[in-house]
C-alpha cells in the first residue's frame, strides 16, 4: 500500500508541470486523475475513472473507464470496460465497449453497444448500434436501422426490417442493406 502511495506521489510530482497543457500521461483512479486535464498521450485507468477527452491510448484495468470524447486505441484489460459518453473514433478492445453517442472505427468485445450511429465494424458476442453503417459480426446483432451494411450472425435483428421484408425484423445468418 505504501508503494502505491509512493508511485502516485512520484507520478504527480513529475507530471504536475506538464498539466498546464494537454496531459501526456495520466493515472486515473476512483475520484482522482493524476494529473488532471485532457489527455494527449497515454491514460491508465484503474477500477474506475472519468475524464473529459483522450487522444491516444487508454488502458482500463479491472473496471470502468469513462471518457466524454475519445480518439485512439482503447484497451479494456482484465475485465476492463470502455465507456464513451459523447463520441468515439478509433479501435476498442474490451470486455464491453459502451458508446452512448456516435462511434467510428472498430469494436472488439463480448458486448459492443453504440446508442446512436456506428460506422465501422463490431465484432462480439452481442453487438448493437442505433443505426449501422458497416459490419456487425457476432452471435446476436441488433440495430434500429441498417443504413448501409451487413450483419453476420446466428440472430440478426433490424427493427426497420430485413432485406427479405420490412415486416420481418429478424433474419438468421446474414442481413444486409445497401
Amino acid at each position: 500500500m505504501k508503494l502505491a502511495y509512493a508511485i502516485i506521489a512520484l507520478t504527480t510530482t513529475v507530471l504536475s508541470p506538464i498539466a498546464m497543457a494537454a496531459t501526456p500521461v495520466q493515472l486515473s483512479v476512483p475520484g482522482v486523475n493524476l494529473p488532471a486535464g485532457n489527455v494527449s498521450g497515454v491514460r491508465l485507468n484503474v477500477l474506475y475513472g472519468q475524464t473529459s477527452q483522450v487522444k491516444g491510448v487508454n488502458f482500463s484495468l479491472l473496471g470502468l473507464s469513462s471518457i466524454n470524447n475519445f480518439t485512439g486505441l482503447n484497451f479494456g484489460l482484465a475485465f476492463g470496460v470502455n465507456h464513451t459518453t459523447s463520441s468515439m473514433t478509433g479501435l476498442e478492445f474490451g470486455l464491453a465497449n459502451w458508446n452512448e453517442g456516435n462511434a467510428t472505427g472498430a469494436d472488439f468485445g463480448l458486448v459492443n453497444y453504440t446508442a446512436n450511429n456506428f460506422t465501422g465494424a463490431q465484432f462480439g458476442t452481442f453487438n448493437y448500434a442505433g443505426s449501422l453503417n458497416g459490419l456487425q459480426f457476432g452471435f446476436v446483432n441488433a440495430t434500429d436501422h441498417i443504413n448501409k451494411g451487413v450483419q453476420i450472425g446466428l440472430i440478426n435483428y433490424d427493427k426497420s426490417g430485413t432485406f427479405v421484408s420490412k415486416n420481418l425484423p429478424i433474419f438468421p445468418i446474414i442481413n444486409a442493406r445497401f
